[in-house]
């Protein structure tokens, strides 16, 4: 599933989180495990935060307005987020 998302990834350079996951008939929260273990081997970065960025509307943020880590649970996937290929596909000659 890696690579396929490299597949559909790399040529366009980038992608919302969103659109990638349509790409898969998947669901953004769906896809994000397998985004994070690409941005872990360094095959993929988010362009900004993988949150909203609203923390006042945000209910699963772990991090509290003062900064304090609040628990371990993940943040909201944000289906805006911008992911963006590290990868360059050599073409074929």
């Amino acid at each position: 599933m890696l690579d396929q998302i490299m597949d559909v990834l790399t040529p366009r350079r980038m992608m919302t989180v969103g659109n990638l996951a349509l790409q898969f008939e998947m669901k953004p929260e769906e896809l994000h495990p397998r985004l994070e273990q690409l941005n872990a081997e360094g095959r993929v970065r988010y362009a900004l935060s993988k949150c909203n960025g609203s923390c006042s509307t945000c209910s699963t943020c772990t991090v509290s307005s003062s900064g304090e880590v609040v628990n371990d649970a993940d943040l909201a996937v944000d289906p805006t987020a911008i992911v963006i290929s590290m990868e360059i596909r050599q073409q074929d000659d």
